[in-house]
């Protein structure tokens, strides 16, 4: 590629990290796969493919918003599939379901973070649908309570970065707060989406109302029972921010060097 034999390891079989764009490496981070069709691609994923395109200075702030309506009505499909046998009747079955799937979630990378925040995103709003009028505002103010909970942590976050870049701490220093910045943000980016996914579910005029309380019902559950799953990992990997970034850069690396392989190969 551009960075020709210096872009390589020295046996030339891997990628440099230092040749890694670190968006690739956060994409790998938060943007596991396994949760597609739970959060879909977070904000800051798209920002940096299309940051990364070399059409990025034709994508217009109405296309991203375009964008992002896709991604609420793909998942607000996908949740309202989810939910479905429990609305039919199956309450039990589609609990064990959630459980099921939850329990292979929280084992990815990030995925106890991730999942217990949709989680608790679900019970929040559809508490905001359920419940009396004080209820629900009590709902509704503690969702904005997390966003401004995590706005505050992400501001921090960046400024402890800054100042261990400006004592000359190195990157070893700065990767937890890094890390936590990015984490934060994407709390604020899926909490809220998932409100927009969950209002979409239990507002839809083409629904009965009976239907839209069973659904109602069916997101507070759900909700309930992946914001209480925790990993079952004993090697502490979940809680290791450096052991998470590593795996996220091996991932990024890979991803790099298959590219590589497949230009040289149309090259040749």
């Amino acid at each position: 590629d551009k960075e020709g034999k210096d872009g390589l390891s020295g046996d030339r079989t891997e990628v440099a990290v230092g040749n890694v764009d670190p968006s690739l490496i956060f994409t790998f981070l938060f943007g596991n796969d396994s949760f597609d069709d739970i959060v879909g691609r977070l904000s800051l994923v798209t920002q940096t493919l299309v940051g990364g395109s070399p059409d990025a200075e034709k994508f217009t702030r109405q296309q991203m918003i375009e964008l992002e309506r896709r991604r609420v009505v793909r998942l607000a499909i996908s949740l309202r599939g989810r939910i479905q046998s429990y609305v039919d009747g199956d309450t039990e079955g589609a609990k064990a379901t959630w459980k099921s799937k939850g329990e292979e979630l929280v084992e990815v990378r990030y995925g106890e973070q991730i999942l217990n925040t949709v989680g608790k995103c679900y019970s929040l709003v559809a508490q905001e649908v359920l419940g009396s009028w004080s209820e629900g505002l009590n709902a509704k103010v503690q969702a904005g309570q997390m966003k401004m909970d995590a706005a505050t942590k992400a501001a921090t976050a960046a400024q402890t970065t800054q100042d261990a870049a400006a004592r000359g701490g190195g990157e070893e220093d700065a990767l937890p707060h890094m890390v936590e910045m990015m984490w934060n943000i994407t709390v604020i980016d899926i909490s809220s989406t998932i409100r927009e996914v969950v209002m979409k579910v239990l507002k839809d005029v083409s629904a009965s109302d009976d239907i839209r309380k069973k659904r109602a019902k069916a997101v507070k559950e759900l909700g309930e029972i992946w914001e209480s799953l925790k990993s079952q990992k004993s090697d502490g990997m979940q809680q290791s921010v450096r052991n998470l970034y590593a795996s996220a850069t091996r991932a990024a690396m890979e991803k790099t060097l298959n590219k590589a392989r497949s230009e040289e190969a149309a090259d040749n």
